[in-house]
């Protein structure tokens, strides 16, 4: 007997629960269970964390779901077991960890206005040729041309008088959507949502590469990883691959995960 999610044996699953919109559930299968036994017993061994939701119900012969729902963190107190007993004496169990959910850092911060550019940019799990490790560098380069405009005569780049991130970012025609933030395009918004949606959602199978590429983007804008930069002569701008060049005094650099970059020309 064993438990499976999402068509895979598990021996330990993670179920996120958000500050903001309280408890979640996670969907769980339980298979081979023996012909012979009728419904099997699921129970926690910490029903105020943990707690199992309803009867499990049949899905083929030998095969039960059910739902596990979240209504607190296991934070320091390690994880709920969560034990299937069948009335012949077989049991499996499952390490259950509640953990919060992803959330995005406030939009009047400068972290808060980056995060949610580098989203915006970068190429991000839904793209088919879409690598974490590429989307990441590319993330830390588009950091790169952020400070770079920022301490580097940033009137050149339609933010004249500039004083943080947030005025390169909103400086008009710069970058898509964002020219009047904090109030952002309303399409950027709702896809934001949609991936921050999927990064929560328990039941969703590309949940953890969208939980990865958020905190990636939150980890970059919040400078805790390190971001080299790549030219010599520094990375000013980027555009989508086979769009063009921002102007006539950039230069081509490099196109990665999707987007080139660009250096200025001396």
């Amino acid at each position: 007997m064993r438990f499976r999610r999402h068509g895979t044996d598990v021996t330990a699953v993670t179920i996120h629960i958000s500050s903001i919109e309280g408890n979640s559930s996670a969907g769980i299968e339980l298979a081979d269970v023996p012909r012979s036994d009728v419904v099997p017993r699921i129970t926690s061994s910490d029903p105020d964390v943990v707690s199992v939701d309803g009867i499990p119900r049949i899905r083929a012969v030998g095969n039960f779901s059910f739902y596990l729902s979240a209504l607190a963190t296991t934070s320091g107190s390690g994880a709920v077991t969560v034990t299937a007993a069948t009335r012949s004496g077989i049991q499996a169990t499952l390490r259950v960890v509640v953990d919060v959910a992803i959330e995005l850092p406030d939009p009047a911060t400068e972290a808060g206005a980056v995060v949610r550019l580098l989203m915006s940019e970068a190429r991000g799990p839904s793209h088919a040729d879409y690598l974490a490790a590429d989307t990441l560098e590319s993330m830390g380069w588009m950091q790169r041309v952020l400070e770079n405009r920022l301490a580097t005569d940033p009137s050149q780049f339609g933010a004249r008088g500039a004083r943080n991130l947030i005025d390169i970012i909103r400086a008009v025609d710069q970058f898509d959507g964002f020219s009047d933030y904090p109030n952002y395009d309303q399409g950027v918004r709702r896809r934001l949502q949609q991936m921050v949606n999927i990064a929560n959602n328990d039941n969703d199978r590309m949940q953890s590469d969208f939980r990865n590429f958020i905190q990636n983007a939150i980890d970059v804008a919040r400078l805790r990883v390190a971001i080299r930069n790549p030219s010599s002569t520094g990375l000013f701008g980027w555009r989508a691959a086979g769009t063009g060049s921002p102007g006539p005094r950039f230069a081509r650099f490099r196109t990665l995960a999707g987007n080139t970059f660009f250096t200025l020309r001396p």
